[in-house]
């Protein structure tokens, strides 16, 4: 509610006075637009200002917010490189961590994010495909060939039923679970 009346207040100060006008609330976005806001930011105060135009039955005055490009890449200075990758795979084979191992070979062979890990699971890797339903977004991720043996083969050797997932967490709940303490 303040950001919102902050800029309404501010496009009453910017106004001084003068009718509001469909020009006007135009020349006003490229006011904001001009003043270093960020894109973001500006459509922000955009939207508050269309939201009082609606409520004073201007809706003839509002104003089309400004196109913003989605990033298509991150930084680059914020991607694992192939040398660190290949170093954490090596430290986890040097540490005798198996399933570290391969969990960070599922992430950079499949580029799934850390919070999707719980979503391969043994049923997944059998079908070559893990549904990932995060963030209001279903996707499919599809397991390379290689990839899959691998992580069957060391769902074989475990000495416990498969865990549902190959998560660091779901190991520690399904001992929970056999125990019945958590």
């Amino acid at each position: 509610m303040e950001k919102y009346l902050r800029s309404v207040c501010a496009f009453a100060s910017w106004l001084d006075g003068r009718e509001i006008t469909k020009e006007l609330a135009a020349n006003c976005k490229a006011h904001l637009a001009s003043q270093n806001y960020a894109p973001t930011t500006v459509n922000a105060m955009l939207s508050a200002l269309n939201s009082l135009l609606e409520f004073l039955g201007l809706q003839e005055c509002r104003v089309k917010f400004l196109k913003i490009q989605r990033r298509l890449f991150r930084d680059a200075d914020r991607e694992l490189t192939k040398d660190d990758y290949q170093r954490l795979l090596n430290t986890a084979h040097k540490l005798g961590r198996e399933r570290l191992e391969l969990l960070v070979e599922t992430i950079g062979a499949t580029g799934i994010r850390v919070s999707e890990v719980a979503c391969i699971t043994v049923g997944a890797v059998q079908q070559g495909k893990a549904e990932i339903a995060l963030k209001g977004k279903i996707r499919t991720i599809l397991l390379p060939e290689k990839l899959r043996c691998k992580l069957l083969k060391y769902t074989k050797k475990q000495k416990t039923p498969p865990v549902r997932s190959f998560a660091p967490k779901a190991e520690k709940s399904w001992a929970a679970d056999r125990s019945g303490r958590s």
